[in-house]
């Protein structure tokens, strides 16, 4: 056994158990392949350590080990690849990568000398890779330019390496590559300069440069010793990158949903009354109105009780889309209450409010269509507007909701919609 590889192994093993732990928590698809990931790099540090002495042990441990750090690199890569968005896709990928990297690196390893071997495996593997590329991006990008640019360079180098009767160079030259790739689409994926997204990035740069450097430095500094532990350091930084990463993605959520409705992702009470404050103060400079319009929709709970809950989500969901699709992209549009929507809209004049509610009216006249369900619900609005009806966010709330009541009292058929003549003044 080769024990110098203990405490990697140990220290791996607990790094999947972490991944293990975080991955009960969630269901996320990336999660998963990253903890499929440092599974297979902990298989490689497991060859290492059964890898002792020369013979058929120690070239199907070499196999073994490469073999599932390659894989490593690619299921790292397809985690956040932006044209890996299916099952199917996955598998692809995994294939057009995996096979070739594969193939060479057992023909390496058992020392096949078939020159034209590795070159028909190389001229595959970079055919594969630019067929996918250019077929799954259709279009060239500079981001794909640079990927294409990257696979002809690998793929020179290691033909140069086979000419050279080197073909072990090609596995080098090929883990560097993978790696390289890998933090460039972390990089494009999470385009953030935080702790975690650079620090992920940047380990798997270093740990792309090991490789070569490795084998620079057993050639011109031979006498130069080493640690093992000191080429391992870039995976610790990829891995606490990432946990780094599901942290701040975490924190991120809990931010979000502090201010926004889980179901609709719309604004909830918190954010409404933030932007309805900052669109008073707008207003109040620039001497215009505002429009606060309460919607509720109507025989809303008679949908939930006749379809039940699932396709009462999906009708609240379908009303956030029409809504939305009638609103300027300046206009708030949050939920309130179940089935309650408050809308803050700057305004000319109380028309501009009056023409915004006749838009949002029409966005009931056809109903809904779910799971072969034709589902029919009303709305019923009140308005309020700033400073006519009120000088406060409560003032012109609590006037929007009074005349969405008198609105709803006074509808008198499906998708009709009543107003309040006058609302009631509030002191300045």
């Amino acid at each position: 056994m080769n024990f110098h590889t203990l405490p990697s192994l140990i220290a791996l093993a607990i790094l999947v158990a972490i991944f293990r732990g975080i991955g009960r928590q969630t269901t996320s698809e990336q999660l998963q392949l990253w903890l499929a990931g440092w599974c297979l790099v902990l298989v490689h540090f497991v060859a290492q350590f059964v890898d002792v002495q020369p013979g058929l042990v120690d070239r199907l441990a070499t196999a073994v080990g490469l073999g599932a750090l390659e894989l490593a690199s690619i299921v790292f890569l397809i985690s956040v690849s932006p044209v890996a968005t299916t099952r199917r896709r996955q598998f692809v990928l995994a294939m057009g990568l995996g096979l070739p990297a594969f193939i060479y690196t057992n023909a390496a390893i058992w020392e096949v000398r078939s020159h034209s071997l590795y070159y028909a495996v190389i001229l595959l593997a970079a055919a594969a890779a630019l067929t996918m590329i250019w077929t799954f991006y259709r279009k060239a990008t500079s981001f794909v330019v640079g990927e294409s640019a990257g696979c002809l360079i690998t793929v020179a180098a290691m033909v140069w390496a086979v000419h050279q009767n080197r073909p072990d160079l090609g596995i080098v030259l090929l883990l560097a590559a993978l790696n390289f790739v890998a933090g460039a689409l972390f990089w494009r994926h999470f385009r953030r300069f935080t702790a975690g997204v650079l620090t992920t990035v940047g380990g798997f740069f270093i740990w792309g440069a090991v490789f070569p450097a490795a084998v620079a430095l057993q050639t011109f500094a031979p006498s130069l010793h080493v640690e093992a532990e000191v080429w391992n350091i870039p995976k610790y930084f990829v891995a606490v990158g990432m946990i780094l990463i599901m942290l701040e993605d975490q924190i991120a959520k809990t931010e979000y949903l502090a201010y926004h409705d889980d179901l609709t992702g719309l604004p909830n009470r918190r954010l409404l009354e933030d932007r309805l404050e900052q669109a008073l103060t707008r207003a109040d400079r620039s001497g215009s109105k505002v429009a606060v319009l309460l919607l509720d929709l109507d025989r809303f709970k008679e949908v939930n009780d006749t379809y039940g809950h699932r396709i009462g989500d999906l009708a609240l969901k379908q009303v956030v889309m029409r809504l939305s699709g009638r609103m300027r992209m300046s206009d708030t549009l949050a939920r309130s209450g179940g089935d309650e929507f408050t809308v803050v809209s700057d305004v000319s004049d109380a028309h501009g409010a009056q023409v915004l509610v006749s838009d949002l009216e029409l966005a009931f006249t056809v109903p809904f269509k779910l799971e072969g369900q034709l589902v029919n619900t009303g709305l019923s609005v009140g308005v309020a507007l700033y400073p006519d009806d009120g000088r406060t966010s409560d003032q012109l709330l609590a006037a929007a909701d009074h005349a969405m009541y008198a609105a709803k009292r006074a509808s008198r058929g499906p998708g009709s919609l009543s107003t309040l003549p006058k609302f009631p003044k509030f002191p300045a």
